[in-house]
């Protein structure tokens, strides 16, 4: 008996977070304001409630098991809340 089945198992690509490229972050400029920001960037993927001024930006693309990508952002506004530092934070 002869079997054209395929064994491998097709693994869904999943996408968490808000995505965003290197193109976004070199938009970027210290002095932005939150408008500014969330116009080139999206909205956070979540803010620290214990670091009011500091914005957290995370997706990962992962095939079952498997991180095929992940990047992570952490921006932070001074007192008038205009963006004071970048930080791209290497995985």
């Amino acid at each position: 008996m002869i079997s054209c089945s395929n064994t491998s198992i097709y693994r869904v690509s999943i996408t968490q977070g808000t995505v965003f490229k290197q193109e976004d972050i070199n938009k970027l400029e210290v002095g932005m304001t939150k408008d500014q920001v969330i116009y080139v960037m999206g909205q956070p993927s979540f803010e620290n409630f214990f670091e009011k001024n500091v914005w957290n930006y995370f997706y990962q693309i992962k095939s079952g098991e498997t991180v095929d990508l992940e990047r992570r952002l952490k921006l932070f506004f001074d007192d008038e809340n205009l963006l004071s530092e970048i930080n791209v934070i290497k995985i």
